[in-house]
């Protein structure tokens, strides 16, 4: 493209950050830093790891039982995001303030410190003897208006304001008594909520393990895959940035990073087999936003849900998948549509890389499929994302191909420790000798062979190795074992890299130290969006707000579900054009969800709870409903920001591309009724599966995507070689909506419309 992802960012730039000196550069990073030191130490436990480790090898070192509470990790956190934010986001956007940080900038850096210190100090005794004082009032006001300065400053203006006017209210509410709101919104919950705790004791993670992965290229391997798989085939960039953008958007997590992230590559592609712009630049953010939708990371706003609702993580990605399936079935169908309608053939096979690279490279996505698997297992989701983090570091290593060594000969170790490491305390000594003797074939390939030499990838794999053959030994849970390859993994990389001479080696080390910066600087927005959620979601629950709200919306809607459903899903659309996932959701959960879980009481489809759980299955169905439209506020007019993203980077003009992102993510917009008035589509809701169950989620699952495809037909007009009328489109999207209740006789007549098109195309064809 001839420009570089820094460029193309700053063309579109949604965030204006200035520019640091660098000692103000060096300051940022070590905050980042020391984020990441004490998420890893206090919030993954490591301390206490070590503490065992050296307990079980008869050596006791004190200070190792080192310990802090939640609220004081939070508050420690917090302090580090005050000084990021401060620095990075100057008080306006305009070019005296971006270019130097001004005095008062310093003074609002030291307040920012001792708000979040005083909190981390104070909270002992407060658990203790549960008083409120006036130096509580006083810094936990600070701390207040410091989290609304900071996220306006890096958010922008909207979600401050929300947050003013809900603080408004509750003081008024609460009668002006500050130990009241101070106690509630500061010590107990409000900036330190259950938002505030996800994003520190989970999110945090997978935002270093996504950083990670984009400083090693897994992005640009699974996009570039992806185009050589599709490539050559009619419509194959457009198809290959679906599936890449999904792929890599189960990682990110942000519609807007992943399509400044896949779509510098993807969309120029498009523009080049010959979309227009205003589909190249639509096709890419419709993709990417899927990207939270999509098992097994999902956007930050879904670990909350699974907060709120009391149901495990992995529970909740086995509900997205169908889905998720769906979602991404109706992108591809809108695009093969397009695709013939437009008459565009395949790219040649050498504008690409070889298939065979890329396939003799696929060990890279081991990491993506360890985590998966850990998720899917129950494995606590941040010691999933840290042992994948350590996976992906080790085979990051491997795939050097500057450094000698045999590459399949050390995936085969890296994948046979990796399984090792998976199994249980039960079996731990004979795993523990498999690991012995692996580390000795590795030192006699070293040796004896061309398959390793004592260099980097040799060091790194013995220390992997050594690493899980301690921990079986030492009859270590599986859990622990795998958090120790991930931060052991980041010392190991750090360690090697740095005594490394070859160029690869010292990209290693650059990647795994930067990674950590990225994960500060990129948590910064999502962790004040998060604080600021948590102060609505304080004022909502201490003045009972959210009750009233709730009643209100269906009193409005008169008892009709379908109009409080889309009442509910306008609420989320807009609320999600001003403010990020994370903060739409909790506010649209508070609020829409229990009236739309209120309007469906007393029916006993809704009225059940998930198997294994005490949560209604209604409450479970109104959570993603306005979970999945939040997420969708990122493709809807009039702000559509990962569609502007998409229209910037193809070039295109905006509001046609943004009306096309609509268009091709309407599985997105219909899905959600068909999966609230439908709940066995989310699985997890099924008592007992019986073949009859099974054969009816199948049933809903293929209605669902030809109703899709009947949709994707009309809206393009064309089907193959056919053009269809005006009126018979409107005809068929007329049918569809009414095909959206999954009723046997629309959904049949959609068939017959199917079977219609197929025989009379096949027949003008042969005519």
């Amino acid at each position: 493209m001839g420009e570089n992802l820094e460029a193309i960012e700053k063309k579109i730039k949604l965030e204006a950050t200035r520019t640091l000196s660098p000692k103000l550069e060096k300051v940022v990073s070590g905050a980042s830093i020391l984020i990441g030191i004490f998420e890893i130490l206090f919030i993954f436990n490591f301390m206490f790891l070590l503490y065992s480790i050296f307990s079980k090898l008869g050596i006791e070192i004190e200070f190792l039982k080192l310990d802090f509470q939640d609220q004081q990790v939070m508050a420690f956190v917090l302090g580090m995001i005050f000084v990021i934010a401060i620095l990075r986001y100057p008080i306006r956007k305009k070019e005296k303030y971006l270019s130097k940080v001004q005095w008062f900038d310093y003074i609002l850096i030291l307040l920012g410190l001792v708000a979040a210190f005083y909190k981390f100090w104070r909270w002992p005794t407060y658990m203790v003897y549960y008083d409120v004082n006036q130096m509580d009032v006083i810094f936990g006001i600070l701390a207040i208006i410091l989290v609304l300065e900071a996220t306006r400053r890096a958010i922008g203006w909207i979600l401050p304001t929300i947050v003013v006017v809900f603080l408004l209210y509750g003081i008024r509410d609460a009668g002006y008594n500050w130990t009241r709101i101070v106690q509630y919104l500061y010590l107990d919950q409000g900036i330190f909520g259950i938002p505030f705790y996800v994003m520190t004791i989970y999110v945090f993670a997978f935002v270093f393990f996504g950083a990670f992965l984009l400083r090693i290229g897994v992005s640009d391997y699974i996009t570039e895959f992806m185009i050589s798989l599709f490539g050559t085939r009619p419509g194959g960039p457009a198809k290959a940035a679906v599936i890449s953008s999904g792929l890599m958007g189960t990682v990110s997590g942000s519609s807007v990073a992943n399509v400044l992230t896949t779509g510098t590559f993807t969309i120029p592609l498009m523009k080049k087999a010959g979309y227009p712009p205003e589909i190249a630049g639509a096709v890419e953010p419709v993709a990417s936003t899927g990207g939270q939708l999509m098992p097994p990371v999902m956007g930050a706003a879904a670990f909350i849900m699974a907060q709120f609702l009391g149901i495990p993580y992995n529970k909740l990605i086995i509900a997205a998948v169908l889905p998720a399936l769906i979602y991404y079935t109706g992108v591809y169908l809108f695009i093969d549509l397009e695709t013939k309608r437009l008459g565009l053939k395949g790219m040649p096979r050498e504008h690409f890389k070889p298939l065979k690279y890329f396939l003799r490279k696929l060990y890279i996505l081991l990491p993506i499929v360890v985590i998966t698997v850990a998720l899917v297992w129950g494995i606590a989701p941040h010691i999933a994302a840290v042992s994948s983090l350590g996976i992906a570091i080790w085979v990051a290593w491997i795939s050097k191909d500057e450094i000698p060594g045999h590459e399949h000969f050390y995936v085969a170790i890296a994948l046979i420790t990796t399984v090792l490491m998976f199994t249980s305390r039960e079996y731990a000594t004979p795993v523990g000798a498999v690991l012995i003797v692996l580390a000795a074939i590795l030192v006699a390939a070293a040796l004896l062979t061309d398959k390793a030499e004592f260099n980097e990838k040799f060091y790194i794999s013995i220390l992997f190795i050594l690493m899980a053959v301690l921990g079986k030994l030492l009859y270590m849970r599986k859990e622990e074992i795998l958090l120790m390859s991930g931060t052991f993994g980041i010392i190991f990389s750090l360690v090697v890299g740095y005594r490394s001479r070859t160029e690869g080696g010292k990209k290693m080390y650059t990647a795994t130290y930067e990674s950590m910066i990225d994960a500060g600087k990129t948590s910064t927005t999502v962790m004040l969006a998060a604080a600021s959620a948590g102060l609505i979601q304080g004022v909502l629950t201490m003045t009972g707000l959210v009750t009233a709200l709730g009643y209100k919306l269906v009193d409005l809607a008169g008892g009709n579900l379908l109009l409080l459903l889309i009442m509910a899903m306008i609420f989320s659309l807009i609320l999600g054009m001003g403010v990020p996932t994370t903060a739409n959701y909790v506010i649209t959960s508070l609020v829409a969800a229990p009236a739309v879980y209120t309007a469906v009481a007393g029916n006993p489809i809704y009225d059940a709870s998930v198997p294994g759980y005490s949560t209604a299955i209604a409450l479970l169905a109104a959570h993603f409903f306005v979970f999945y439209f939040g997420i969708l506020a990122d493709l809807t007019p009039p702000v559509a920001l990962a569609a502007y993203a998409g229209s910037a980077l193809a070039g295109g003009d905006f509001w046609k591309t943004a009306i096309n992102s609509v268009k091709y993510a309407l599985a997105g917009y219909i899905g959600p009724y068909i999966y609230f008035t439908h709940p066995e589509m989310f699985l997890i809701t099924v008592s007992e599966w019986t073949p009859q169950m099974a054969l009816r989620v199948l049933y809903y699952l293929a209605a669902t995507i030809l109703i899709m495809y009947i949709l994707a037909i009309a809206i393009t007009g064309h089907f193959k070689s056919l053009s269809i009328p005006t009126i018979l489109r409107a005809a068929m999207v007329g049918l569809s909506l009414i095909a959206a209740s999954l009723h046997i006789i629309p959904v049949g007549l959609e068939f017959a419309v199917l079977v219609g098109l197929v025989l009379y195309e096949k027949k003008a064809a042969g005519s």
